[in-house]
């Protein structure tokens, strides 16, 4: 392996006159060679390191003329880390087959044999590589002129990666894409993810919950390093698999896919057959994954027997975490005149597992408590997680209805499957029905974080928890997707969003529902919650060190309940949602959340007919039960980082004149001071919070519904539908914008 640290780094050497101080004092600090100072830098700390830098000139140019010191710089001050270059690796062999799999993706003719629709290959006019796709989808045409950016395949020194990672970052600033690739997929959103640079969506073309997709369609999107897609990781392929998918999340780092199979078989006929299996497959070929010891793993059965699922499913590095929500089916509900809020009161009932995904050990199992709501969850380390809860512990009888936020109020919970040294556990697999079984470890609370209080009769209609965690660098010699990345985000630093919707409450019974739902966003910063885990999990060491117990309350002791006054008001900024419909939720990524904007213009400004319908209901209507039609739109950037708001701050405004501000088509606005909700008729109190953010707005004015993004691109999305809801008339036309 070939760490950054090693590759050359050339240093300017300070100079030294024969009358400096270090020539007459050669024992000191200064007469230290510059490469042995530099070590020394690197042996600090981020903050150390620039106290050390602020002591004097000389020690200051070995700071500034060292590029390594120079990229940890811009890693930390981004959110990134280093990803050590490492060749690629050979074909390793699969505990549960014979045959090899390769650790890198497939050439063309391998990827053909495995896909279920046939291939369409077109030469690039400037290389002559071939470049494939499949009929549903259509790429970005050639340019007229090459690309002069490449793909990396090599190695890169710091130089490199820090002026590859700064220029990607003032891009960032101002929303200024070097590169725009527009490419068109058949099909509506159904079952999708967007990981590393790749698009996957099912081949989801029906209305009917019980016809799920069978095929996985994955797409290479371009970047400001292969705007064309001369070099993807992985060629646009369709995979056909021999069951129903009902979910699945993927990790391109490791070439990795769990694909949730859709009410399978038992695979022992004296036992019930499983909610979900979830196939561990190899992104690359969709064959099994060659680290894992057995090629599926099974979710517990159902409890009962006709129930619907929801499921969310996260990995990292190698933990696999999946939740599921069992209910009773929409047409049960209407059968017995209720609402899909009546969950908690029909059998509704969640449940979370945790596997090492390569060993197929059960890390924790939890049941989690009935809610008015669906729960969800983000793992914030590989050994922690949080819980969107809508039914905190009440003393109120069960028979309450569970979504009245001021009886039954939603918490972040914080829970850790660290194992206990003193009682280890051999977890009896497959899982059984119960979930109380004394056969599987159990997750501890470490911390509870309080909303602030709702008034009475509040209704709460969701709380959910976005995005996944970036994914760590790959320490170990397995397979990966591609070529290997300079440096990724850093999994412990970013942004969460909680997007929170409730029903306020009224004396007028003919005000309608739809007329008092409020929908509501609450950013905080990942590394908050990740210290929560932290702190928690040290408590919870020392709990296991004392035998279980800790302050005398047992491992109880080891939870700490925090009220919203104490972490929430100075640590997130809680909001109206900016989009009340978002249809494509991939959001977030790193310290940044994209939304659409209303692309106001002045009459007569000669960029789209002044008489188009300007209509904003259909984008903002959350009732909308079709796509809602695309409208001209701007983009809008919330930027947490908190560098970034500090360099704000710092840096002077150049004075512009009229025709500069005349030209620009962005704008940044921080908001550093705190920011009240009214209390009206949803909260007890108003609701302070101080987060500071950067708001960037810029110019786009196309016809969109959806935007997504990750740290390398903002995708605009202009989907078109007709009414009748015929699902096979969908077509998504996709614009890359490259950072």
């Amino acid at each position: 392996m070939i760490l950054a640290e090693e590759l050359h780094r050339p240093l300017a050497k300070r100079s030294r006159s024969s009358n400096s101080t270090q020539s007459q004092n050669p024992s000191g600090l200064l007469s230290l060679p510059d490469e042995i100072l530099e070590q020394l830098y690197l042996f600090l700390g981020h903050n150390e390191r620039l106290h050390l830098r602020s002591v004097c000139r000389a020690l200051r140019n070995v700071y500034d003329s060292s590029a390594l010191l120079q990229y940890k710089f811009t890693l930390e001050t981004t959110g990134y880390l280093d990803v050590p270059y490492e060749p690629s690796s050979s074909s390793l062999t699969s505990p549960h087959e014979n045959s090899k799999h390769t650790s890198i993706s497939s050439s063309p003719e391998d990827l053909s044999s495995n896909s279920s629709s046939s291939i369409i290959t077109l030469k690039s006019p400037h290389t002559g590589r071939p470049r494939q796709t499949i009929p549903s989808v259509s790429l970005a045409s050639w340019p007229k002129e090459p690309s002069t950016l490449i793909a990396h395949d090599t190695v890169i020194s710091p130089a490199d990666r820090n002026k590859l990672l700064k220029e990607r970052e003032k891009r960032w600033e101002t929303l200024d894409w070097g590169e725009k690739r527009t490419f068109k997929v058949q099909g509506r959103e159904g079952v999708y993810e967007l990981q590393e640079g790749i698009f996957l969506m099912c081949d989801d073309f029906n209305d009917i919950d019980d016809d799920k997709p069978s095929s996985i369609r994955l797409v290479p999107l371009p970047s400001m390093q292969d705007p064309d897609l001369e070099d993807p990781p992985i060629q646009t392929t369709s995979h056909k698999v021999d069951f129903p998918i009902s979910d699945l999340t993927m990790d391109p780092t490791q070439d990795l896919i769990v694909v949730s199979e859709y009410r399978p078989e038992s695979s022992d006929a004296q036992r019930s057959a499983p909610t979900h299996r979830y196939h561990l497959l190899t992104l690359s070929t969709l064959k099994p994954h060659p680290l894992a010891n057995s090629p599926t793993l099974d979710f517990p059965p159902f409890s009962q027997a006709i129930m619907d699922t929801r499921q969310l499913l996260q990995v990292m590095g190698d933990t696999l975490v999946v939740q599921v929500s069992r209910f009773a089916p929409a047409w049960v509900l209407a059968g017995l005149g209720f609402g899909i809020g009546a969950l908690g009161g029909l059998g509704h009932e969640e449940e979370m597992v945790a596997w090492n995904w390569k060993t197929g050990k059960v890390l924790s199992r939890i049941s989690l408590p009935e809610n008015g709501w669906f729960s969800s969850f983000a793992l914030l380390t590989p050994t922690t997680f949080l819980v969107t809860s809508t039914s905190n512990i009440s003393p109120v009888l069960p028979s309450e209805t569970r979504s009245v936020g001021s009886i039954f109020p939603p918490v972040i919970q914080v829970y850790s499957f660290l194992p206990d040294p003193n009682n280890p556990i051999d977890p009896v697999q497959p899982l059984n029905t119960d979930p109380m079984d004394d056969t599987t470890p159990r997750p501890v609370l470490l911390a509870q974080l309080q909303l602030p209080h709702f008034a009475d009769n509040v209704s709460i209609h969701a709380f959910d928890v976005r995005p996944d965690p970036a994914f760590p660098p790959n320490s170990g010699s397995g397979p990966t997707l591609g070529k290997t990345k300079p440096f990724t985000q850093n999994p412990s630093k970013g942004m969460m969003v909680f997007e929170l919707k409730v029903v306020g409450n009224t004396e007028d019974d003919n005000i309608p529902i739809r007329d008092r739902k409020k929908s509501y966003e609450i950013f905080i910063l990942r590394e908050t919650l990740v210290k929560y885990a932290i702190e928690g999990e040290e408590r919870l060491k020392e709990a296991y060190k004392n035998g279980g117990d800790f302050d005398g309350l047992g491992i109880r002791g080891v939870e700490k309940n925090v009220p919203w006054s104490e972490w929430g008001e100075g640590n997130t900024r809680f909001m109206d949602a900016v989009m009340k419909r978002r249809t494509w939720v991939c959001s977030c990524s790193g310290y940044r959340f994209v939304s659409l904007m209303p692309a106001i213009r002045p009459s007569g400004h000669g960029l789209w007919p002044s008489n188009e319908d300007l209509n904003l209901d259909d984008l903002e209507d959350e009732t909308h039960e079709i796509i809602p039609p695309p409208k001209r739109s701007d983009l809008m950037i919330f930027d947490f980082s908190p560098v970034n708001i500090r360099r704000t701050h710092s840096t002077e405004e150049e004075p512009m004149d009229f025709m500069d501000y005349a030209k620009k088509d962005w704008s940044i606005k921080v908001r550093d001071t705190p920011s009240m909700l009214p209390k009206g008729n949803i909260w007890k109190n108003d609701v302070k919070s101080a987060l500071p953010f950067r708001e960037i707005r810029k110019d786009h004015g196309g016809l969109a519904n959806g935007v997504m993004c990750d740290d390398q691109r903002i995708i605009v999305i202009h989907t078109q539908a007709r009414r009748n809801g015929d699902w096979s008339t969908i077509s998504q036309e996709m614009s890359v914008l490259c950072m």
